[in-house]
């Protein structure tokens, strides 16, 4: 019998939503994106016990990316084995990629050496905005010949090579068509991943079993293995 308690430090790696985050059109704001997450009580006709109406968007908080954001005949959360979403994960720190210029450097494929096939792979920094590093093409094409279960980041690692919004660039959308395009989740929004201090841990982020949802809200955590 597995006791948590005794063998394991559990990390919340999830971001708290707040509901009715106002702006003046009435928007929920997250980062650079206008997003909406409103949350409304009504009461049971028959006994009178408050239940909760949700209107938002599912890519607000940490939420994993499943294939049918990437295609309309891709695969949601409830067509994939739960065995995706939890698992051996790696825990990759990339605050010694120096920003250059104010400018975030490109995560190549000779940072990952570590990681294994079937991996769960987590990444963050300590950077900020454009000094954040990012994934570039090569290294989520090398990830996905692996290939790993997941890839997931907080927001100070980069999901996309920010010249991928341009449309003349060649590797454009690169982590998700990559990604996403042979079936591994992408998780974003994570948090506190600095408060594991192993290199491995477990990691568990299950998605909602609704079908054809393209994204899904998770409550991430991983099992850090006591001495």
């Amino acid at each position: 019998m597995i006791d948590l308690q005794k063998d394991y430090r559990i990390i919340d790696l999830s971001e708290e939503i707040v509901p009715d985050l106002l702006e003046l059109n009435g928007d929920y704001t997250w980062g650079t994106h206008v997003r909406r997450f409103m949350l409304r009580e009504i009461m049971a006709k028959v006994d009178a016990m408050p239940m909760h109406f949700v209107e938002a968007e599912t890519h607000i908080g940490t939420h994993v990316e499943l294939p049918r954001h990437f295609k309309r005949d891709g695969k949601s959360g409830a067509e994939m084995p739960l065995e995706i979403f939890l698992g051996e994960a790696i825990v990759l720190n990339f605050d010694f990629l120096t920003p250059k210029d104010g400018k975030g450097q490109a995560i190549i494929p000779s940072h990952l050496s570590r990681v294994k096939e079937g991996d769960i792979v987590l990444m963050w920094s300590s950077y900020e905005g454009s000094e954040c590093p990012y994934i570039s093409a090569e290294a989520i094409e090398w990830l996905a010949q692996r290939p790993i279960r997941m890839i997931g980041a907080e927001p100070s690692v980069q999901v996309e090579d920010p010249r991928s919004l341009e449309p003349e660039f060649p590797e454009a959308w690169a982590v998700h068509r990559y990604a996403l395009g042979n079936d591994i989740p992408i998780l974003e929004n994570l948090c506190s991943l600095k408060e594991i201090q192993k290199e491995r841990v477990f990691f568990i982020g299950l998605p909602l079993r609704i079908l054809h949802l393209d994204s899904s809200w998770i409550r991430a955590i991983a099992l850090e293995p006591l001495p």
